[in-house]
């Protein structure tokens, strides 16, 4: 399991833009809003065709950009 947490945020990680998901692998991983309603605030990245999931933030920096994983969920 956690190599498959792994996975999930490498790709996240290497992707263009984290609240897009243009760039990644839609085999291994999916994105969507966790609320329509707000569009830059939490996503969540599915994972593991659909077994787990992990809620993240992605906070704008000019000199480190971050990835913040509030949640994750596996079943």
């Amino acid at each position: 399991m956690r190599d498959l947490i792994v996975d999930a945020v490498t790709e996240l990680k290497t992707s263009q833009h984290p609240y897009r998901d243009d760039h990644l692998d839609t085999t291994k991983v999916s994105l969507e809003p966790a609320r329509s309603t707000d569009p830059r605030g939490a996503h969540v990245l599915h994972f593991d065709r659909g077994h787990g999931w992990l809620r993240f933030t992605f906070v704008h920096r000019t000199a480190e950009p971050q990835i913040v994983i509030e949640q994750i969920f596996w079943q």
